[in-house]
């Protein structure tokens, strides 16, 4: 998708991120109280939007990363710079009205002070009584506050995400997972990563330590994990869990019916003998960590390593959750401990 600026591109990603409003019933503000809040800040990130000279001094050419997971091989240098200038500028007035809740002393250049007032904030010393609660409740958190995630108990990351994927098919899928034991898990901040909301939806038999976030590096668990990269074409991305890598379960390939074996041949790298399995060998005498498997009479070597570069999808339909469900059923056989994950 293409839009008139990459301030606009950028502005968007906060509306795309947003959830729908679920107030915490039980709150000192009241649901009305609660609804107030939720429009402000929605207004802003419209604002922001809308009226981006607000919030810098120039508009951008539209553009974006194309590569995911490799930002250097689109050779601009100044393009995520100009990327963070905007979302800092969006960002540097949310942590200032978290912190005017909480009661600090804080300074408001004059473009900040002209955007809270285009939304009605003039008087800092009565702010809205949600607004102050988000910033001095218990555990309160910029993300939480940012976002207006008022219920602690409720899982607003599943309609966010939803909400940019196909609904019907992603809901398919979460309910298949939680029906069989899967628990979700809110991640506020991803290591090795710009997303800051993450949902990772994880198979609590395979270890008792809790999700880290992400499909790519030290997966323990079965399951997926969505996030949102703002810097790239298509943010949104979900990725199946596949922990320990391939190896178990290309050894147990003739086990998988065709359907299966076809999804994983697809999907799974092929060996290209770039040799970073033996690149530490000293002896010349490690083997190369590919299985080979025969699929429709035809040999394939299929990598072990890092899969979760290969088994991940900016958009899902019924049929790939259909897929994402047996391979998540295969896998679950090898779980090795029975656990509760807290």
């Amino acid at each position: 998708m293409s839009y008139a600026s990459l301030e606009h591109r950028m502005a968007k990603n906060y509306i795309d991120m947003f959830p729908p409003f679920i107030p915490d019933k039980n709150a000192p503000a009241n649901i009305h109280e609660q609804e107030q809040f939720y429009d402000l800040m929605r207004n802003l990130y419209q604002l922001a939007y809308d009226e981006p000279l607000l919030f810098v001094a120039t508009l951008n050419e539209d553009d974006a990363y194309p590569n995911r997971f490799n930002n250097s091989s689109y050779d601009k240098l100044k393009l995520k710079i100009n990327m963070k200038k905007f979302s800092k500028a969006v960002d540097d007035l949310v942590k200032k009205m978290f912190l005017l809740g909480q009661g600090s002393d804080v300074s408001l250049n004059k473009r900040q002070q002209i955007i809270l007032s285009r939304l009605n904030i003039d008087n800092f010393t009565n702010l809205p009584a949600a607004w102050v609660w988000m910033s001095k409740r218990k555990d309160a958190n910029l993300q939480a506050f940012s976002h207006c995630l008022f219920y602690k108990e409720y899982h607003y990351l599943s309609d966010i995400y939803a909400q940019l994927f196909d609904e019907t098919a992603y809901r398919k899928l979460e309910n298949w997972m939680l029906a069989n034991g899967y628990k979700r898990f809110d991640i506020y901040d991803v290591t090795a990563s710009d997303c800051n909301l993450s949902l990772t939806i994880a198979n609590p038999k395979w270890s008792t330590n809790p999700p880290s976030g992400g499909f790519e590096y030290k997966i323990k668990h079965t399951g997926i994990s969505a996030r949102f990269n703002p810097y790239v074409t298509e943010p949104p991305v979900l990725g199946l869990c596949i922990p320990g890598g391939m190896k178990p379960y290309l050894l147990s390939f003739d086990d998988m019916d065709s359907e299966l074996q076809g999804f994983v041949v697809r999907r799974t790298k092929k060996c290209n003998m770039c040799n970073y399995c033996v690149q530490t060998d000293k002896t010349g005498t490690r083997p190369m960590a590919y299985i080979p498997v025969m699929f429709q009479e035809t040999e394939y070597k299929l990598c072990t390593y890092f899969p979760g570069y290969n088994y991940c999808w900016t958009q899902i339909d019924d049929d790939l959750v259909e897929k994402l469900i047996k391979m998540l059923s295969f896998m679950d056989r090898f779980a090795p401990i029975e656990a509760v994950l807290t």
